[in-house]
């Protein structure tokens, strides 16, 4: 998610929102509704490994708390559409802190054109960014895809029929998670949709800093996969390529010489659900990234090589128990060159 300025606004809005959980929520004609939502969570990650801790926490200790608690509002009327939704959440990624930040996360109107087809302006998530672990059953997501997630100045279009479904977005001077600069961003992604087998596709380009940052240019494409072998047995599989790239020098505060670096990554998983409140969850991984190899021609040597060299791999099994509809309770534990043992986290929604 991107790493957003936090704005007093946002604590009155959180505020308001909170009081205005006891007033009925509303249902008209034509669709016209007000829903407030929420979840709150607690948990985090185990033993954080720092051999292979590469780009994934700001600390690697024994517990890094990853609470979080979101509440947000959502309407539509007539065929206009509204969200607020604000995040608190931890600082946890590299370069980070650590500590509590309060971000207005989605902020945006939108109009529908039809029941299945409808446009998004403002801040929220780019197209593919609802796609990008399709094929990830785990509570905590394993391979990051790296794709842009919420974008300030974003048009985003999207359609659902029976079976197909594509978006696409386009992000004015997007920016990393971190703050950083990346240029203008444009997403999309297609999908086919059935109780048995789905798939979707997603593809991403941006057109980097011009030298503001060490960002450059960057192209991606995703797939990924359900498939359902009997009822209680789902497998799934997500992977990715990408071309980024990344300044290697650096002269007062221009970035220069831009190299491209190709990444890779995949995900295979299984669910078994034993019965309607638990769920057994299994994944084998793989990720490889160009700068992490010291044979690499743009392997940067100010940097230590990671114990892994340039790629790594692992793999988890966990369950989540949902002792009611909207309680899940998750453990899941992690071998091999993961960047931790385990992950344990409860989370309510409402």
């Amino acid at each position: 998610m991107l790493k957003k300025t936090t704005v007093a606004i946002a604590l009155t809005a959180l505020f308001t929102a909170g009081s205005a959980s006891a007033v009925t929520l509303s249902q008209g004609g034509e669709g016209d509704h007000v829903r407030l939502y929420g979840e709150v969570g607690v948990g985090g990650h185990i033993d954080t490994n720092p051999d292979y801790n590469h780009d994934e926490f700001y600390d690697t200790k024994g517990y890094v708390d990853d609470s979080f608690a979101t509440m947000g509002v959502e309407g539509q009327k007539k065929n206009f559409l509204y969200r607020l939704e604000l995040d608190y959440q931890r600082r946890n990624w590299l370069g980070g802190d650590g500590e509590f930040e309060l971000d207005i996360d989605k902020m945006y109107v939108g109009y529908a054109f039809t029941p299945n087809q409808w446009i998004e302006i403002g801040l929220t998530d780019t197209a593919f960014d609802d796609y990008d672990h399709f094929g990830d059953f785990t509570f905590n997501k394993s391979v990051e895809t790296g794709e842009a997630g919420d974008q300030e100045n974003t048009v985003k279009y999207q359609a659902e029929f029976e079976h197909l479904i594509f978006g696409a977005s386009y992000s004015y001077e997007g920016e990393h998670k971190n703050g950083s600069l990346q240029g203008d961003i444009v997403n999309g992604y297609v999908g086919w949709m059935s109780d048995v087998f789905s798939v979707v596709i997603g593809l991403e380009g941006r057109g980097g800093s011009d030298s503001l940052t060490k960002y450059g240019e960057q192209q991606q494409v995703g797939l990924g996969m359900r498939l359902k072998v009997m009822p209680q047995l789902t497998l799934g599989f997500n992977g990715f390529i990408e071309d980024e790239d990344l300044a290697t020098r650096k002269s007062g505060d221009t970035y220069l010489d831009y190299q491209t670096f190709r990444n890779y990554g995949l995900t295979l998983t299984g669910k078994y659900d034993l019965n309607h409140q638990w769920e057994i969850i299994a994944s084998a991984n793989h990720e490889e990234y160009e700068n992490w190899d010291v044979e690499s021609p743009n392997y940067d040597f100010t940097e230590l090589p990671p114990e892994y060299g340039k790629d790594r791999r692992w793999g988890s099994i966990g369950f989540n128990y949902r002792p009611a509809k909207d309680i899940v309770l998750s453990l899941e534990g992690r071998f091999g060159e993961a960047p931790e043992a385990g992950y344990a986290y409860a989370r309510m929604y409402f």
